[in-house]
Formats: structure tokens, sequence, C-alpha cells
């Protein structure tokens, strides 16, 4: 069940106050009222990630006020369908990188190396795994595993969480690759 949704009072747009004209921010205004819902399905639904229902939506309007300035007598019903594509279109591209980048490697993917080990052993498994992460690697596990999110660990680092992802994927897959028996592709 998704998370309950802030009132619209307590939202805050980088396009408020920007020098676009006034009669745009009066048809976007509620346009981008009209769509927030819809931002706060996608981004439960593609991604399973409210948080991001914000960043979909500031996308959304930054592309329909550009179409606003070359179509100024457009509705605001037909802008807030603008917004909604706009917001199911970059919910649809992200949750397709997310698949990709999920699909390079994660630790589930390691879990076949303890299938069968006792406690112990798993232990020593999983310390030699770690040694042999680069120190960035191992920052971005022990962030993951005290149950940081992408966008905290990416702030931490004072990078893009999505940069954080890649190249932390891109190691675990290295990894892979280098445990596996020459000739075999890791999973």
């Amino acid at each position: 069940m998704p998370p309950t949704e802030p009132s619209w009072e307590e939202l805050t747009w980088s396009w408020v106050g920007s020098p676009r004209h006034l009669t745009s921010d009066q048809k976007l205004a509620p346009a981008a009222k009209a769509a927030w819902p819809y931002a706060l399905l996608c981004a439960w639904t593609y991604l399973n990630d409210q948080e991001i229902a914000r960043e979909l939506i500031e996308q959304a309007v930054q592309k329909a006020g550009d179409y606003l300035h070359r179509h100024p007598d457009v509705s605001v019903f037909k802008l807030a369908g603008q917004i909604r594509s706009g917001i199911r279109r970059r919910a649809g591209q992200i949750a397709r990188r997310k698949r990709r980048e999920v699909s390079l490697g994660s630790l589930s993917d390691l879990e076949h190396l303890c299938a069968g080990a006792s406690d112990v052993e798993q232990r020593a498994i999983a310390n030699e795994l770690f040694s042999r992460l680069s120190p960035f690697a191992q920052l971005v596990l022990n962030r993951r595993w005290m149950g940081y999110r992408w966008r905290e660990i990416a702030t931490e680092l004072e990078i893009d969480h999505t940069v954080v992802r890649r190249a932390y994927f891109r190691e675990l897959k290295s990894l892979l690759r280098s445990l596996s028996p020459s000739g075999e592709s890791p999973r």
C-alpha cells in the first residue's frame, strides 16, 4: 500500500517565481496540482519510491512550460495531460534503467557462493569478498547494509545517486567475473 501523500500546501516547486510570465504560472500551477496525484502513483507503481515523485513532476512541468511558451493558448486540461504524459515517460525511463542496473549484479548474485555453508564459513566468504572491493564500494556497501538509500549515500559523497549505483554495480559485476571459473559467465 502506498504511503500517504503530502498536502498540496507543503509542496514547493523550483519553477514558481522563475522568470516565466505570470500567465504561464497561472496555467502551470493548476495543471501541476492536477497532475500531482498521478506523479505519486507513477513513482509508487513504476519505482516503488514515492520520494522521486517530486523529481518526476519537476521535469514534466519544465517540459510543459516549454510547450506552453510555444502554444500560449493551450488549456489547463491539455497542459495537465502533457505533464502526466511527461511523468509517465520519465518514470518508465528510470524504471527501465533501474532494471538494467539491478540485472548487472547485486548482493543476491553472490548468494550462490555461500549456499550450503555454515555461518562461520559464510562470514569468512563475506569478509574475503568485502576485502576485494574498493574503498568506495566498501563504503557504499556499509551504508546500504545500514539502510541508507542511494540518494543519501550520494549526498554524503557529493555526487549523483545514479553514478553511485552504476559504479557500485559495475564493481560487483567485475568481482563476480573474477570469481567465476574461466569460460563460464557470471549469472
